[in-house]
């Protein structure tokens, strides 16, 4: 079974990393792109913060 590593952020609370399976919505702005997802470690929506 493959197993995903990649991450899309980390959670601006606790500092979690956050998978592509936890995102709730993404979507264009015109600064960029924004997206919503779950915490895996303090579970509330959070917008996760890139590292790039």
């Amino acid at each position: 079974m493959h197993s995903d590593t990649r991450i899309v952020g980390r959670c601006p609370q606790c500092g979690a990393a956050i998978d592509p399976g936890r995102v709730i919505i993404r979507y264009e702005r015109t600064d960029g792109e924004a997206m919503y997802a779950t915490c895996p470690d303090c579970r509330d929506v959070v917008r996760p913060e890139r590292s790039d």
